[in-house]
């Protein structure tokens, strides 16, 4: 079953941001994922949700979503995108079958 990484963020410094975005994306495809939105320009339709920046991953499995997440190998790139945001949520969730 497909997983999803659902990751919510406000940038702080772009420009390092730019650098992770770089570092990280060929790491995505690794792991078999994809990504589905990428920035969106997000809009609240309901609630009191705001977001600047929302990033939507698949991955084939919760399994590989979670390994992209800790790999050893990724930790610093992991590192930069949390040093480089005020705000950095990350959810994990099943697709549907």
């Amino acid at each position: 079953m497909s997983a999803f990484v659902i990751v919510d963020i406000k940038v702080r410094n772009p420009a390092e941001y730019s650098r992770y975005i770089e570092l990280i994306t060929p790491s995505v495809a690794h792991y078999n994922g994809r990504y589905l939105v990428r920035g969106g320009k997000p809009q609240t339709l309901d609630g009191d949700w705001v977001s600047e920046r929302i990033v939507i991953m698949e991955y084939p499995s919760r399994e590989k979503a979670q390994a992209w997440l800790t790999d050893p190998a990724l930790v610093d790139i992991h590192n930069m995108r949390r040093e480089n945001s005020y705000q950095c949520d990350m959810l994990l969730c099943d697709g549907v079958n």
